[in-house]
């Protein structure tokens, strides 16, 4: 399905100065890429959705600038460089609800813009764009308006229903976003971007961020550095806690008994996670003596409260189910009417490995 069924109104053509043929009508070749001085066109509207993964590879887009510097809640560093570097990639999950409502509701948001900026956002010619001197460094606009500013879309907050997210309030930008428009802007060689976002508790919103070259300048610089140590040189990052899924995917399960790590910084990692557990469980005991102590001041009382607002409350909850008493009946019922119980064994989910580190004794 494509990411763009929007636009009524015209295609728009990013600007190119040029000393021969246009280049958005002439095939991109060796002899004829040096002539273009703005950005150069990767992928088209048409390519297969494979064609254009596979152009992502080649690059860093603005959602990859977002992962790599930290600022991602869906990819890790760590997860960027396996794809740029063309290592296998591993699906462990569908898009998460945020993700998917984020990209349904992409085309209702652009609609918003003669209302918003005062005029329509349209496409680009092309999907996918390179910077002219730099063919990694690359971006897929959400939209564009007539004077060159780009248009970004967002969504936040909309799926968790934890209320106004981080970063929105104040008329303020969440940094991840910001470094990301920014990207984009140097990319597209654009003055600013309008970003149009649906935040939980802010409802319809317009942000705009103007280009600052100095602030430019520092972002590309620390890109440039992350793709200039972990894709052109090859080091692997270090893993973060949101990598889980997919080591536990790459390795679903042993295949031998045992591997000695004497030569590899296993020593100093399995400290760290000592170290980790022992205050986990040391704050875990601060919590649950600090709860004792609010239950006891709430007493027979469903909420307490501080300058009337709620800071705790301890009602009711359903108890559990025994689902081990309810099958045992249930097959005892089947039984007593001559029927056979179903083989537990038969609901029985997909093996999984089990973690332990131990400590020396």
């Amino acid at each position: 399905m494509s990411r763009r069924s929007w636009t009524d109104g015209p295609v728009v053509s990013v600007s190119h100065e040029t000393t021969g043929p246009d280049p958005e009508l002439v095939e991109l070749t060796p002899q004829n890429l040096a002539a273009v001085k703005g950005p150069r066109p990767v992928a088209a509207w048409e390519d297969s959705e494979e064609a254009w993964l596979s152009y992502r590879r080649e690059g860093l887009g603005g959602s990859d600038v977002l992962a790599a510097l930290g600022f991602s809640a869906y990819t890790s560093p760590w997860e960027v460089w396996r794809e740029k570097t063309s290592q296998i990639s591993i699906d462990t999950e569908p898009p998460s609800e945020a993700a998917r409502l984020g990209n349904d509701l992409e085309p209702w948001l652009l609609d918003q813009a003669p209302d918003l900026l005062g005029e329509a956002a349209y496409r680009t010619l092309h999907r996918t764009y390179a910077h002219p001197d730099h063919w990694w460094r690359r971006c897929s606009p959400d939209g564009v308006l007539a004077d060159g500013r780009l248009v970004e879309c967002k969504t936040a907050g909309l799926a968790s229903g934890f209320g106004t997210p981080p970063g929105w309030a104040d008329d303020g930008v969440p940094l991840g976003y910001e470094f990301q428009v920014r990207w984009a802007m140097h990319v597209m060689d654009s003055p600013a971007a309008e970003i149009i976002a649906l935040v939980a508790g802010l409802g319809l919103i317009r942000r705009t961020v103007t280009r600052d070259m100095g602030i430019e300048a520092k972002l590309v610089r620390q890109v440039a550095a992350w793709w200039g140590r972990h894709v052109t040189e090859g080091v692997e990052p270090p893993l973060s806690a949101g990598d889980a899924a997919l080591i536990e995917a790459m390795y679903p399960t042993p295949e031998v008994e045992t591997v000695a790590l004497d030569e590899t910084d296993a020593v100093a990692h399995w400290e760290s996670y000592l170290d980790a557990r022992s205050r986990e469980k040391a704050a875990a005991a601060e919590k649950n003596a600090a709860a004792a102590e609010l239950k006891a001041l709430i007493g027979d009382a469903e909420c307490g409260t501080v300058e009337g607002y709620t800071i705790a409350s301890w009602g009711l909850k359903k108890g559990q189910v025994s689902y081990k008493t309810y099958a045992a009946d249930l097959a005892e019922l089947l039984t007593d009417a001559g029927l056979e119980a179903p083989d537990p064994e038969d609901y029985r989910g997909a093996p999984g490995r089990s973690f332990n580190v131990k400590e020396f004794q």
